[in-house]
């Protein structure tokens, strides 16, 4: 007689169970890698964005504007970057698109993944002149998350570098400014 081995139904739904279980503790880790990945992924992106404005400047030797757009027309003054921005060459220095300006590049708002792309209220462009310099102040931007909490920065400094970097936990929250 042959003796026959194998799980009984009890032993099998027992650990169907524990893998259910364990399963319930990762989903939710997981997806706050998936939300780091994204970041980091935005911030790259951003981060070529304002390399190629900082070279078009120096190559045109003209001034380039990233600026916050809707309509990839207009520049606006408010909102988060992550609704749309456009990368141009502002020839009258007015730091706004006019007739006959170029625009180089736009990012809409799907290029974000969902995600806020924030600065500060007092920076409504960014902007690089013929040397390669930021025109303004050094500036902070912020990549949050749907929840508001800041996950990754941007600083720009006045010399044109950009750098990104993790956010921590004094990083203000997305909408705090």
């Amino acid at each position: 007689m042959c003796r026959q081995t194998g799980l009984t139904l009890v032993e099998l739904l027992i650990g169907v169970a524990l893998a259910g279980v364990l399963a319930g503790l990762a989903i939710p880790a997981f997806d706050g890698v998936i939300q780091h990945t994204k970041a980091r992924t935005v911030a790259d992106r951003f981060q070529a964005e304002l390399a190629f404005a900082r070279s078009e400047a120096v190559f045109r030797r003209r001034q380039v504007i990233i600026c916050r757009t809707r309509d990839f027309t207009t520049c606006i003054d408010w909102g988060a970057w992550s609704a749309g921005a456009m990368t141009f060459e502002d020839r009258n220095y007015d730091r706004d698109l006019s007739p006959g300006e170029r625009v180089l590049r736009v990012q809409q708002e799907k290029d974000f993944n969902g995600l806020h792309l924030v600065g500060s209220a007092n920076r409504p462009v960014i902007g690089f002149r013929p040397d390669g310099r930021s025109a303004g102040s050094n500036t902070t931007m912020r990549i949050c998350a749907k929840s508001l909490e800041a996950l990754r920065v941007l600083v720009i400094n006045t010399g044109g570098r950009t750098r990104a970097a993790p956010a921590t936990p004094a990083t203000p929250a997305c909408g705090s400014d």
